[in-house]
């Protein structure tokens, strides 16, 4: 009987994603068409190795804003080249929400100004009870980040982008930011689904 109503459940999951796929929204255009994906991918390799990928989904309201969600995986290593037992692996991940304003679609094509609320887990050095010695945790650390971008047409429906952005939250210590400082840049692509 289970089985039955776990079919049943995905059967109308799939039909209602179809429905809403071909809907019409007040702009005329199909709900699909207003869906975009992408996000930002770096690697760093040498002694100290670092990968960061950052997949997001988002939905353009109409021309002038937008918001999504994604989720963040990064890795870092670091080798000692000298053989010392300094080696150490880590990972940190989270998840962010974010919006996104075209002040001047007309004038500034492909200008943006974007906000973001982030929270990442991560491992740091902290007290493990007041004025004890310091000891390896994992913690989740915000970022409430904000700044312009800008973003290139490479194809029918697919941007590259480049945004800097400042961290409101930096203060320069561990608990409060996963950055070597308050302004991060991000590199990445934004692909539509039309």
């Amino acid at each position: 009987m289970t089985r039955f109503y776990s079919l049943l459940i995905t059967s109308l999951l799939l039909q209602i994603q179809q429905l809403s796929l071909h809907a019409q929204t007040e702009y005329g255009e199909t709900l699909k068409s207003r869906i975009y994906v992408g996000g930002s991918f770096a690697l760093g390799l040498g002694n100290v190795t670092s990968i960061d990928i950052s997949p997001m989904a988002g939905y353009n309201f109409n021309r002038y804003l937008s918001a999504g969600a994604g989720i963040t995986y990064m890795f870092y290593s670091y080798n000692d080249p000298f053989g010392a037992s300094t080696d150490y692996r880590t990972s940190f991940y989270g998840a962010r929400l974010f919006a996104r304003a075209v002040p001047l679609p007309d004038l500034l094509r492909g200008l943006f100004l974007h906000a973001e609320y982030e929270s990442i887990n991560n491992e740091r050095f902290a007290e493990a009870f007041p004025n004890g010695p310091f000891q390896l945790q994992r913690a989740w650390t915000p970022a409430v980040l904000i700044g312009p971008g800008f973003r290139s047409q490479m194809g029918a429906n697919s941007f590259f982008t480049l945004s800097l952005y400042y961290n409101l939250l930096d203060d320069g210590t561990v608990e409060r930011s996963i950055y070597s400082g308050p302004i991060i840049y991000r590199v990445g692509f934004i692909f539509g689904l039309y």
